[in-house]
């Protein structure tokens, strides 16, 4: 288990190695590096890429670090791994929470990004998505110990689709893992609540300067898929691709169609690098304007 200390923290990461371009991973809210490895990982790897994922700031052991936990504060240690490791300009894709880190990354320092990636994105809180936010930190806060079957049937409700709910041979899959799977807690995690409160990224995002792509979930409770929608609509040549019949964990629900997106994507800056590079021209432009 590779780390590196930066910013005052202990950057823990994954890394698959290897020559390939390398594209880092980052997730969600409470969600640790080890969840890309089921699926987003492997595809990556299969098809030539390096893959990185880091552990956000406010996972252990990094659960109370300098600075605090914020949308900047994750972004400068995304961006200072890139750094440590030589890997920019590199393709970076997020996650829910992680999506509006690497959004931030690519606000402020777009240099660092050759393409970006946002699944289950949002620029700002919906009604809802605050509420969510809220009663995960009361109940932290409150220091009630949850059932874990309670717990299971929760989290199945909020992260997947109704089609997945109505598959019994699914639902009771999910239901197993989100039992007897032990989600990160801690004073970190309950920080990372409140790193979108009072946020707003929409108008910075007209000032996008990087390739994006946005995916959104249709079946989505936690982060409506129109939130999704609104970035790419703002976000000068971006594009937006949306997956029926799944919900927040849309790319773990259908990950073979997720990831054929991704890699579809990553695909037009590679051909377009190459016919640049055959002109004489510079790879890391030919990435402009949502390639």
């Amino acid at each position: 288990m590779p780390s590196a200390p930066l910013n005052g923290i202990d950057v823990v990461f994954d890394d698959s190695g290897g020559d390939g371009e390398p594209v880092v991973l980052v997730n969600g809210t409470g969600a640790t590096r080890t969840t890309w490895r089921a699926h987003q990982t492997p595809a990556l790897v299969a098809a030539g890429y390096r893959v990185i994922a880091p552990d956000n700031r406010g996972i252990p052991p990094n659960a109370l670090p300098p600075g605090g936990i914020t949308l900047e504060a994750m972004a400068a240690d995304l961006a200072a791994l890139i750094e440590h490791l030589a890997l920019p300009p590199c393709r970076v894709v997020g996650f829910s929470l992680g999506a509006s880190v690497v959004g931030e990354l690519c606000l402020t320092r777009p240099e660092l990004v050759a393409q970006a990636v946002l699944m289950a994105g949002r620029a700002r809180v919906d009604t809802f998505g605050d509420a969510v936010s809220r009663a995960a930190a009361d109940l932290h806060d409150s220091g009630a110990a949850v059932p874990a079957s309670h717990d299971a049937v929760f989290r199945a409700l909020c992260y997947l689709s109704p089609h997945t709910l109505r598959d019994p041979r699914a639902a009771q899959d999910w239901l197993d893992v989100f039992t007897y799977s032990e989600a990160a807690t801690g004073p970190g995690v309950r920080a990372q609540y409140d790193a979108m409160r009072d946020v707003d990224q929409l108008p910075r995002y007209a000032t996008l300067d990087v390739p994006l792509l946005c995916i959104g979930f249709a079946d989505d409770v936690m982060i409506p898929p129109a939130a999704g929608r609104e970035i790419a609509d703002t976000a000068p040549g971006a594009r937006y691709t949306e997956f029926e019949r799944c919900g927040h964990y849309g790319h773990l629900e259908r990950p073979a169609e997720v990831n054929a997106a991704m890699l579809e994507f990553f695909a037009r800056r590679t051909a377009a690098a190459h016919a640049t590079a055959g002109r004489g021209g510079s790879p890391r432009t030919a990435g402009r304007g949502g390639a």
